[in-house]
């Protein structure tokens, strides 16, 4: 494939100027004549694509590199050699942001450059780094307090919020994230009172509601996962906004697709297939909004813990431990709360099936630590 449009033309050959410009660099200076030029002409190219909104995030995700939430590799040879690079040097994301100089350009080729396989280092307009947990501490805020009782308290009206957002979405705006993470605030500070997580998910409310509902119940029991294995209440946030987002790749369906989600095959059956992509290139339109796990959950928590699954890669690999997690408190909200309702599997319990799957389809430690907090509900 070519570059169709005129932005397409520039990322492509933004792209082949970075890789053109790691080999320029390792192998003459960066006064040379020939470094000189090439350094200029990275620099108009990357004033041209910021001029409009000031970053041009570049995301390597398994066997892609999206370009400001755009699959680019693909579409430019280029971006599979950058892809390798990044892989290479352990980088997951780079940012550009306006205001880049030619010393900063000069510095990231030079640091990707080195024969070491070290990451290079961030600057002030080029932020380089891999997908993790944030390092910040503190609990939860005020939401957590009177203001979030009064708001979040009643489990339909944490609900409503989640819907709310998701119709926005649908609308064509981005979510309400300061609801949402005040509501997964609450849902934490809940959790750390010692609130079982199951006195905390929602009941089935209809084929309407199920989305809302889902996300609901999979972040519940996210975060009593998280809370479980001793995650910092940053981490924890992170990982309940995760797991609100994780499907949003289906909101688009048709609500007849909805409707049949378990028993779906044929043409159906890609539209499943395709919802963790869809979903990842959707977050990557709303900026820095969201933390990098959340995106790395959406895409990858399908994923088999044993290898397979979907998006199907071509190098298989394990998830993110984030994403396995999310992975479990996904399918236990979905048999806990839609299967008993539409009574797909009545032969089997939420648990069971779960259990028969840990290590293949999923994290074994994770489905542990789930049965643990079902056999204590249970016993209460």
């Amino acid at each position: 494939m070519i570059p169709r449009t005129e932005w397409e033309l520039q990322v492509h050959e933004l792209l082949s100027g970075l890789v053109a410009g790691v080999t320029t660099l390792s192998l003459y200076q960066p006064d040379h004549p020939r470094s000189q030029t090439l350094l200029d002409a990275l620099l108009r190219r990357l004033e041209t694509l910021l001029a409009e909104d000031g970053e041009l995030p570049i995301v390597l995700l398994s066997d892609d590199l999206f370009v400001k939430g755009r699959p680019f590799t693909r579409l430019s040879r280029p971006a599979e050699t950058f892809l390798r690079r990044m892989r290479r040097r352990r980088i997951e994301h780079v940012t550009f942001r306006r205001g880049v100089q030619r010393a900063h350009i000069q510095a990231f080729l030079l640091d990707l450059a080195k024969a070491d396989d070290s990451p290079p280092l961030s600057q002030d307009t080029i932020q380089v780094g891999r997908v993790e947990f944030s390092e910040g501490g503190g609990g939860p805020d005020a939401e957590s307090g009177g203001a979030g009782k009064a708001r979040f308290g009643l489990v339909r009206d944490r609900v409503t919020v989640i819907a709310e957002s998701f119709r926005a979405i649908l609308g064509g705006r981005p979510p309400a994230f300061s609801d949402l993470d005040g509501l997964v605030h609450y849902l934490l500070g809940e959790l750390q009172a010692e609130k079982h997580p199951f006195s905390l998910v929602a009941a089935w409310e209809g084929e309407e509601r199920w989305p809302a509902v889902h996300a609901h119940n999979t972040s519940c029991l996210a975060l009593a996962l998280a809370t479980r294995a001793g995650f910092s209440p940053s981490a924890a946030v992170e990982i309940g906004l995760a797991a609100i987002f994780h499907d949003v790749g289906k909101l688009f369906w048709p609500d007849e697709l909805l409707q049949q989600e378990f028993e779906l095959g044929g043409k159906e059956l890609e539209l499943i297939l395709d919802h963790p992509r869809d979903g990842l290139s959707l977050m990557l339109t709303w900026g820095h909004q969201l933390p990098p796990v959340a995106l790395v959950a959406c895409f990858e928590h399908h994923m088999y813990y044993a290898g397979g699954g979907y998006p199907r890669l071509a190098n298989v690999r394990r998830p993110h431990p984030a994403s396995s997690l999310v992975a479990v408190a996904d399918a236990y909200s979905t048999l806990h709360t839609a299967s008993r309702e539409r009574l797909v599997i009545p032969a089997e319990t939420a648990d069971a099936w779960l259990a028969e799957r840990a290590g293949t389809h999923f994290d074994p430690h994770w489905c542990a630590a789930l049965g643990e907090i079902v056999g204590t509900q249970r016993a209460g």
